[in-house]
Parts: C-alpha cells; structure tokens; sequence
C-alpha cells in the first residue's frame, strides 16, 4: 500500500512577543515527508532565530540521509549551550513517514509524541528506546503506521497550559493525549484535533499565554489517483481507443465531467446512464450514475463550478461543503487526490461557442486550464492529455 503524510500545525506565541520561539519544518521527498519541531529554549526572537536554525539543520540532514550520531554531533558544535542553566538551546522532534508506512521519530528533551492508532492510544516509550548520542538522551521510536493513524508533536506551551491557575501543574502530556485521542475518534480529522486543543491550550492561559506553544498534527492517508476524462475527441472515429484507455487505469478514481462524454463511454460499456435528480442544484446539473465508474457529471457548468469551489474553501476536502451536488462531489474527489490525471478531447459543443473557434480559444480549456494552475500550487501532480 502506498501511504502519505499530511502535516498542519497550528501556535501560539507568548503574549507580548511577535515571533514563536517554536519553529516547524515540513518537508516532501521522493519516498517520505519529514516533519520537525524545535524549541528554542526561552521566548522572542532568539529563541526563534535558534530553532528555524535546529530545524534547517534537522530537515536537510535527514533528507540527505545522514547517520543520527553525525546529525546530533552537528547540532552540538552549531548550538551554544545556555551557560545559566547548562542545557541546550534548543530541542528538537522529528517524524519520518515513508511512503511504505515505516515511521521513525526522534525526540530530544521535548514532550513524547502522541501516536493515535486504530483509534488507540500507543506508548510512545514502548515503541522505541532510549540512546545517548554526544552526552544528549534521545529517544528514537520506530513503528509501521496505517491510513487512519495520527501522530502528534507538540513544544512543552502546550503541556503547561493552565498552571498556578486553572490546573496547579498545567495541563500535562496524559491529559493533552487523551483529549487528542477523543477528538481524532470523534472527528476523525487531525486538523480539527489540532484546531481544537489549540483553541483550548489559550482558553487555558487565559488568552496571555505564559509559552510559546505549538501543536503539530501528521495525519497517515492512502495515496490516491484521479483521472477525469471531459469532451470527445476531436476525431470521432477514437471514441473507443480513449474509452479503453480511461477504463483500462487501475488503482484510480474515475470521473466522467460532460453529457457527450458521458454517451460515449455508456455506448461502449452497453450501459445506461441513470440520472439522479435528487443531486439537482440552481447553478449545478443533476449526477449520472453508471456502473464502473465513480462519479459521472455534466461537463462545463460544474467545473466551472468546481474551480468556484476551490477559490472559496481552498483545495482541502476538509473545508468543502458536504453537498450532494455533482460540483461539491467531484471537487472532494479531486481534493482527496494526490494524482490527477486530465484526458481531455477536443471537439467543440456548439452550444457553448462557436465551433470554427479553435480549441486553445474554448471554454473547456480555459477551465482546464485553471483548474491544473489551482491544483498544480496546491501540490498535486497534474498531467494533461488533449486529444
């Protein structure tokens, strides 16, 4: 199975300061996503100058693959070590998920992450063991996670919400873990447990927070492809080949967008496209359902449709509105997607302009157009195919 990471994070500074002494880095290779937190140790901007330092220094060396010793014994001679109270600048977090589903997280002197699996709550200290590298203790956590998993890391800010006022010694990492465990089963979204327990960990310092405080969310999800295939060839006699090809792509999702589209593929497969009248919107055409594919819909209006959606709520199925209508279906699709693939004919409807124009001037272009451009700097992996 090939899996991902998707990582959102949310902070706090501490009242009166403009910038985060926490710093967070996230980073897509070819076969995994690095995720580092560092904390600089007190507040402003030197403790954030040393952690985007840590974090640079974490991220880049892990991507180059570089032994844990050599990584530590960097930061140890790159980092001054407080004279006061004798201990580092700044700590650090880090999670590797590789695309097969291995995880590996390092943590130096900052709270234990916390790993939501199957709905479970794992020990992080059962996972991994405890190494001494330079005079530094870190603990290195090992595990093989699954879609659906949820792993948290988070700066000390958040555990120490709500001391000496509403709780004696601050919220503390069972409190804080158990809450995230309840919000990821009830919600089933990482980012609403991350949203959510930063909300909280304010309320808990009374809205002046006392630290610097940062939450980071990793959520584990099966990679998934989408091929949407919208207008006939411009030569009809290739309607077949193009049928074969689109149902010929395993593993992906299949999405049929125009009328016309729509007839060719039902003639091929001998079947019939039943209409569902009940996902009729005012701006968006009623859904076809046909057997095979996922999602069949009407060509122009609901990707104009589609891109509106985007520019609204953004490229996260999160954010899109739960709508039955085939814009709002095909739009989470998309979103849930990290491939997409365009198979897009050519020939003109005259219903929609005039048919001597030629296709580069057409409104499905244009729309095609637009939607790989919003897609594309949103970090999908668009292909286009125009025949």
């Amino acid at each position: 199975m090939n899996i991902k990471a998707e990582a959102i994070f949310k902070q706090l500074n501490k009242h009166g300061e403009e910038l985060c002494g926490d710093t967070v880095k996230i980073r897509n290779v070819n076969d995994s996503t690095i995720v580092v937190l560092s904390d600089g140790l007190g507040s402003g901007v030197k403790a954030h100058i040393l952690s985007t330092l840590t974090c640079e220094i974490l991220s880049t060396m892990f991507k180059e693959r570089i032994d844990l010793k050599e990584i530590v014994r960097t930061l140890v001679k790159t980092l001054p070590v407080c004279k006061v109270r004798g201990i580092a600048y700044s700590t650090f977090t880090i999670c590797v998920v590789k695309n097969n589903g291995e995880v590996r997280i390092i943590n130096y002197d900052g709270p234990l992450p916390v790993i939501v699996q199957r709905g479970k709550l794992l020990n992080p200290e059962s996972l991994g063991s405890y190494k001494t590298v330079e005079d530094k203790r870190i603990l290195d956590i090992k595990l093989f996670s699954i879609p659906g998993d949820s792993i948290f890391l988070m700066s000390d800010g958040i555990l120490h919400a709500g001391l000496g006022n509403m709780m004696n010694f601050g919220w503390g990492w069972e409190n804080v873990s158990k809450y995230l465990q309840k919000i990821v089963n009830k919600t089933n979204s990482t980012k609403k447990a991350v949203e959510t327990v930063i909300e909280l960990t304010n309320n808990y310092y009374g809205n002046q927070p006392g630290d610097d405080a940062t939450l980071v969310g990793i959520r584990i999800k099966e990679k998934k492809k989408a091929v949407i295939l919208t207008g006939p060839p411009l030569d009809p006699t290739l309607d077949e080949y193009i049928v074969k090809r689109f149902l010929g792509m395993e593993g992906y999702i299949k999405i049929i967008c125009g009328g016309t589209t729509g007839n060719i593929v039902s003639r091929y497969l001998g079947k019939e496209i039943k209409v569902d009248l009940s996902t009729m919107h005012k701006d968006v055409p009623p859904i076809g359902k046909l057997e095979g594919i996922d999602l069949v819909t009407e060509g122009i209006l609901t990707l104009k449709k589609v891109i509106e959606i985007f520019k609204m709520y953004g490229v996260d199925p999160e954010n899109i509105p739960n709508s039955n209508d085939g814009a709002s279906k095909m739009a989470r699709l998309i979103a849930e997607s990290d491939e997409i693939k365009l198979m897009v004919g050519q020939r003109i409807n005259p219903f929609y302009q005039n048919p001597s124009l030629p296709f580069d001037m057409s409104v499905r272009h244009t729309l095609v157009t637009e939607l790989t451009e919003i897609l594309s700097k949103e970090g999908k992996i668009v292909t286009k195919e125009h025949f």
